[in-house]
């Protein structure tokens, strides 16, 4: 803490505290707010000991610390119940007074006072204090416009001018959430004000969640692309398949391995199908002796719908389950051999690097990928960018593989193929096609000759052709609503016309309905599949519009 500092606050100790002490504080109004009763409360900065002895009174278990002697001596003397509750301590090198972890920090009027520099070790030093979930309350002026060019009062005391938004992502950054914030007027000076801020130490290991994706991408060993695939298969599950998600009882979520191993499939298609040979593991090459464990048979399946239609085809058939007998035992043993490399793999390997310890399992008996609810929880809500990010890492990590011989921005054109393209719409189209009569599905307009077939959800957004996703709509329509989302209310009104839309697709082509409904609704055929259904498409667009900030339409 800055020397001039405490040695005013040393010499003014007795006239300090009676001041103090003479008015109520503003930040008692936030204890119950921020603590829970009866738990063991550290003040950082307890100074007069006004708002230890108001912690004590409210039956908290509190404790104090203070960088001045003076006004530990002082504090103790005005409130006979502090004794040997406090003792003097300076951020950031407080250690561990009192014998251990707390359940709260209270930490009011005192990092204003720290050269900026050591804010970071300060926070830090806070953090190794806290119980995992514990709670911190913190409190700065916002402004003090009476101090010089030296960032100090007329007193000589230092005032940093750190603004409350940058302690915020101080303490975020190191795995911090705020659960509530407020503004107060001050009690001595008319017109200053103050921000206090509440916190929950989410994560009190090494490292959030995010960063230990990032450390995956950027620290661990990468002999081939195989755990950047598994980031961003998880990250789109994540992001459309959510409720594949299996919720387990010890803060773990499971993954169906047969989802990720088929996104692998759409992602690996264009990389193996292209004329120039890609390597995706060091040291592969056109002929040698460890190749990718399953391009071989993934080349022989690709051989099949080279002439066919390609990716697509084969999509529409695999979800139609009208793939031929032979094709149909490739597609098994592409996806078997996939799903060997994903458990043996990244599932293994990831986040060798981290000092929190690798990041999946693999459960045998329910052939699912174990993760902390806390990594899903960041995916499902940064998964957008993270995506972005492992696109690029997978083009940088190919190029370096192929050594400079293939540019990163030709393998992002091939890792951004859709598995069916935003024009593949033929199936839905042909179905509405042939309906006598049919009307828009936002307008209610009537239908003659011409009409588009319209994304739900854009294809901007999800790069999703599911069925259910596909309605007919007039041109003039399509034109105007083109990216945006449907806004709920319109959604809800109609609400009859896109289940009908859906009933007729459904009995066209009922197996591949089917099994994309299951992607977003986490269930297989329910008997009440229209409600089901429809209620999840409303809740997906409406997380895509916050998450997106999308526009909405109408």
């Amino acid at each position: 803490m800055d020397n001039p500092t405490i040695t005013y606050y040393s010499t003014e100790a007795k006239n300090i505290s009676d001041k103090y002490n003479s008015v109520p504080s503003g930040i008692h109004q936030f204890f119950k707010a921020a603590f829970v009763e009866g738990t063991k409360i550290l003040d950082i900065g307890c100074g007069s000991g006004r708002d230890m002895a108001e912690l004590v009174k409210n039956g908290f278990d509190a404790y104090g610390v203070d960088a001045s002697s003076e006004m530990v001596q002082y504090a103790q003397e005005q409130y006979p119940e502090l004794k040997g509750r406090i003792e003097k301590g300076v951020l950031p090198n407080l250690e561990m007074p009192f014998g251990g972890t707390f359940d709260g920090v209270l930490c009011c009027a005192v990092l204003m006072h720290l050269p900026k520099e050591e804010l970071f070790d300060s926070v830090f030093a806070i953090r190794k204090l806290l119980k995992e979930n514990g709670r911190l309350l913190v409190s700065i002026p916002e402004d003090r416009p009476d101090i010089d060019e030296n960032c100090r009062d007329d007193k000589g005391r230092l005032f940093n001018s750190v603004r409350p938004e940058y302690l915020q992502l101080l303490f975020e950054r190191l795995g911090f959430s705020v659960i509530g914030r407020w503004k107060t007027d001050d009690t001595f000076r008319p017109g200053y004000s103050w921000f206090t801020i509440a916190f929950t130490l989410k994560y009190s290991g090494v490292l959030r969640p995010i960063d230990q994706v990032e450390s995956v991408l950027t620290r661990d060993r990468k002999t081939a692309t195989y755990k950047l695939a598994l980031i961003r298969a998880l990250s789109e599950i994540a992001i459309t398949e959510y409720k594949s998600a299996r919720w387990l009882s010890d803060r773990m979520v499971g993954i169906p391995l047969s989802a990720v191993a088929e996104k692998w499939l759409y992602y690996y298609w264009p990389i193996f199908e292209s004329n120039i040979f890609i390597p995706q593991i060091r040291g592969e090459g056109v002929e040698c002796n460890k190749p990718v464990a399953f391009r071989a048979s993934f080349t022989a399946l690709i051989e099949q719908y080279k002439k066919r239609g390609g990716l697509t085809q084969f999509v529409l058939d695999f979800r139609s389950n009208t793939l031929s007998k032979d094709n149909m035992k490739l597609a098994q043993l592409v996806l078997q051999k996939i799903s060997s490399t994903i458990v043996s793999g990244p599932v293994t390997y990831a986040g060798g690097s981290l000092e929190s310890g690798k990041l999946f399992k693999f459960n045998s008996m329910t052939r699912e990928i174990l993760i902390s609810s806390e990594l899903w929880i960041e995916l499902s809500l940064m998964g957008y960018w993270i995506k972005d990010a492992v696109l690029l890492r997978w083009a940088e990590l190919t190029a370096d593989i192929a050594k400079k011989e293939i540019m990163p921005s030709d393998v992002i054109d091939l890792l951004l193929t859709a598995p069916i393209g935003e024009r593949d719409v033929a199936d839905a189209r042909a179905v509405y096609s042939s309906l006598p009569f049919k009307e828009c599905t936002w307008t209610k307009g009537s239908i003659k000759y011409v009409f588009d077939v319209d994304h739900i959800i854009p294809f901007s957004l999800w790069h999703n052709n599911d069925l259910w996703n596909l309605v007919p709509v007039l041109p003039k329509v399509n034109n105007q609503k083109r990216d945006k989302l449907p806004s709920h209310n319109l959604l809800s009104d109609r609400k009859d016309c896109l289940i009908y839309y859906w009933e007729i697709l459904r009995e066209r082509y009922k197996i591949r309905f089917d099994t994309e409904a299951c992607k977003i609704t986490g269930m297989k055929s329910p008997s009440s599949w229209h409600e089901v259904l429809f209620k999840n498409v409303s809740e997906a667009i409406e997380i895509t519009a916050i998450q997106r900030g999308c526009e909405r339409w109408p």
